[in-house]
């Protein structure tokens, strides 16, 4: 109930802030590889997101692009990815909504590797119990995207905090050999904004890019 009266207020009361609900941003420096990296819901409807994992273009050419109405890709011009992203797709990276987003985009696009941070299972009110972002949710008006979908030639490695929360999205995701799942100990959905600008965890992408492993060592990570 408190979801359809939440998609009622949306849809009479939301403004529109007139952005571009696809943005891409390209800084392609001939490096040997290309990643692309989905934004967060950052700060707010009221502002457009910032590019995250930023520091990746010291080390490979970046490829920027944010999903503006905060959608889990269900408002992402994928004609408009098409056209632009001509480039070999070494990898994909996002944290939360853009975790979300990278491993969906693996789905559609051929990707290596995807590395997601805290990413939801779903935030579809009929799929999942968690209701921390039911305020977007309410603003989507075609799912075409409810839950995640993986893809059987993408290695994928999903860090989550070790909150209850964090497991529960954990738990949904599927028991594949392409899939590792690991945990930061002591930290939670949020406590992940400060971890992923720092150096061990800059250390973690690029032992799993380059060599394809992951050292449990860094970061007080454990294993699912």
């Amino acid at each position: 109930m408190k979801f359809f009266l939440k998609k009622i207020y949306y849809s009479v009361f939301s403004k529109n802030y007139n952005f571009t609900r696809t943005l891409i941003n390209k800084y392609l420096q001939n490096k040997k590889k290309t990643f692309v990296a989905f934004s967060s819901i950052g700060g707010g409807t009221k502002y457009i997101q910032g590019e995250e994992f930023y520091d990746l273009t010291k080390k490979y050419n970046g490829i920027f692009v944010r999903d503006t109405s905060r959608s889990w890709f269900n408002h992402i011009d994928i004609k408009l990815l098409k056209k632009n992203i001509k480039e070999k797709v070494d990898f994909v990276i996002g944290y939360s909504m853009g975790g979300f987003n990278a491993i969906i985009f693996s789905s559609l696009f051929k990707v290596k590797r995807v590395i997601a941070l805290s990413p939801q299972f779903s935030i579809h009110p009929e799929i999942s119990e968690d209701k921390d972002f039911i305020n977007y949710a309410a603003r989507i008006k075609n799912w075409k995207y409810p839950q995640l979908k993986f893809s059987n030639d993408t290695k994928y490695l999903l860090v989550f905090g070790d909150s209850d929360k964090e497991k529960y999205h954990a738990n949904l995701m599927p028991k594949k050999r392409n899939i590792r799942i690991i945990y930061i100990k002591n930290s939670n959905h949020y406590s992940m904004v400060k971890i992923k600008k720092t150096k061990k965890f800059y250390k973690l992408i690029y032992n799993f890019i380059e060599k394809g492993q992951v050292n449990l060592e860094d970061l007080s990570l454990k294993p699912r």
